[in-house]
């Protein structure tokens, strides 16, 4: 990413911020039960005391939002306050260039590429203030009108949230499910019932489909009529094997929430497996890796849908990345369960499936220390 339109930056401080959330009851998921919400935020400010916000992915296992704060506040804060850097992207460069040894010795490549992503957004945000300008455009965007779909998680009541959504004006809607076919139709025949065919349907698995018996029911989801099907399989299954299903499948495959390291992505984009798409920035990349990533997607035709399901920056950064990436058909995934905390600080209403992010400068992200305060964790 060129450095031509950011002014250079020098590094005053970086902090975390980590926020939690009780649900009030024990969730089961396909990864491990969770009893509440977690964000990672992270704070940083230039010399010139402008201040830029980010997020750092950390939502399995809860307890690893005490990690990567320390991560973030030991390894990475200190080798950066106080030197300067032509841009963002220098700055991405040579925290990934820092970091390699650590992740090499540690085999902790998620949690040191979630840091690394987590500071780049910050320090865009402080860069696009600099500029005067919100992101989506500084980064090359033709429209502050972003699409999402409602999201929904496995705390929530799929049929109560989806009609609460459409009174809100959603036209789309990602659902979860476990288990085999059975469990899947089961999980989408009465959304899909309840929405008609003007709305469009997804369905998440979280890679807990066992792939032999999916390759041979897939089949059998054909009358959902589903936009795409997510992570059927896990995403380090063989590419023969995720060949072997999209052949099979009568919807677009969808996967990319846990691709961490460019190869993954280089490696996907090389095969015809997957017609959708879903970076996740606060994964890995950050605005300095995820946005070329997302040109090339865009490029081949494939649809770029980011994946989210953090707090407030985080939802605000993916919006920006998708407006910048000017894809014709990409669509925000937007979390719509209870999470104060995050909506304390989204004050941009979605409006009939719409995330309008405006002209404030960055990310337009407007913080309330006093509405987080009772979410707060001791890092």
């Amino acid at each position: 990413m060129s450095s031509s339109s950011t002014s250079p930056l020098r590094i005053r401080s970086i902090a975390a911020v980590p926020l939690e959330m009780p649900l009030g009851r024990s969730v089961g998921t396909p990864i491990t039960a969770i009893s509440s919400v977690v964000s990672l935020l992270v704070v940083a400010r230039d010399d010139d005391g402008v201040e830029g916000w980010g997020e750092i992915w950390c939502n399995f296992p809860r307890f690893g939002i005490h990690h990567r704060a320390r991560l973030l506040t030991e390894v990475f804060a200190p080798a950066l306050v106080g030197r300067s850097f032509a841009s963002p992207a220098e700055a991405w460069a040579q925290m990934n260039a820092f970091g390699n040894p650590l992740r090499l010795q540690s085999g902790e490549n998620g949690p040191i590429a979630a840091v690394i992503a987590g500071i780049d957004i910050a320090l865009w945000d402080i860069a696009a203030k600099k500029a005067g300008q919100p992101l989506w455009r500084m980064l090359g965007g033709r429209s502050a009108r972003v699409p999402v779909y409602a999201s929904l998680g496995r705390a929530d009541d799929p049929r109560a949230t989806v009609e609460r959504c459409l009174r809100q004006g959603y036209g789309a809607f990602k659902l979860r499910s476990t288990g085999t076919v059975v469990e899947h139709l089961a999980a989408v025949r009465p959304i899909r019932s309840l929405v008609g065919d003007g709305c469009e349907l997804m369905l998440d698995v979280n890679g807990s489909w066992d792939a032999q018996d999916a390759i041979a029911t897939i089949g059998e989801l054909a009358g959902e009529r589903l936009s795409w099907l997510e992570e059927p399989i896990p995403v380090d299954a063989p590419a023969q094997t995720w060949c072997r299903l999209a052949q099979a499948a009568p919807m677009p495959l969808a996967s990319g929430e846990n691709m961490v390291t460019a190869e993954m992505f280089d490696a996907a984009l090389a095969t015809p497996a997957l017609r959708v798409l879903q970076p996740d920035l606060t994964k890995w990349g950050g605005f300095s890796g995820a946005l070329p990533l997302a040109r090339r997607i865009v490029a081949d035709g494939r649809r770029f849908c980011p994946h989210m399901f953090c707090g407030a920056p985080g939802v605000l950064a993916s919006a920006h990345l998708l407006a910048a990436s000017n894809s014709p058909d990409g669509i925000l995934e937007y979390p719509v369960g209870h999470n104060p905390a995050r909506d304390a600080m989204l004050t941009r209403p979605v409006a009939d499936g719409v995330l309008t992010l405006g002209e404030q400068p960055g990310l337009g992200l407007d913080i309330d220390a006093k509405r987080l305060a009772p979410y707060r964790l001791q890092a």
